[in-house]
């Protein structure tokens, strides 16, 4: 059990010099400290069949929206490029980047960045209860 994100998993190594081991949690491999794991007692199944559930704790954490108003084109663009993977991560469905409306320079980075990017199904502005143009309301694929 990773204690610090509540899952399952299999120690995949023996602890390296500072304590750090390889779990696999489903198809996710991460690094952490052993310090942060806990031994669990496993019932062998009767059947060979086996069972994994994995719960996504990144969906509470991911806000639904991403204020980047006063932001600079580049440092926005690299959190809308990490916001949306996060929210990907978490199966959002559909994200709002909230840019203002200002000069229509980061909306237009916004909006040129989304083109291109894998995790974006489709995206439009924001209706008039949404934010109109100072929103775009975009659309994850799953």
């Amino acid at each position: 059990m990773v204690r610090n994100l509540g899952q399952r998993g299999q120690l995949l190594n023996d602890p390296a010099e500072n304590g750090e081991v390889q779990v696999q949690l489903g198809p996710l491999r991460m690094t952490t400290n052993i310090d942060q794991l806990e031994k669990l007692q496993v019932e062998k199944p009767k059947e060979p069949k086996q069972t994994i559930q994995i719960v996504n704790l990144a969906r509470t954490e991911t806000s639904l929206e991403l204020d980047l108003r006063g932001q600079t084109v580049d440092d926005a663009l690299m959190r809308v490029d990490k916001y949306l993977d996060d929210a990907s991560v978490a199966g959002l469905p559909q994200v709002h980047l909230i840019h203002g409306k200002g000069t229509g320079a980061l909306r237009t980075a916004v909006r040129d960045y989304l083109k291109s990017h894998p995790s974006v199904k489709s995206y439009r502005f924001g209706g008039p209860a949404e934010g109109g143009t100072g929103v775009t309301v975009v659309e994850l694929k799953k």
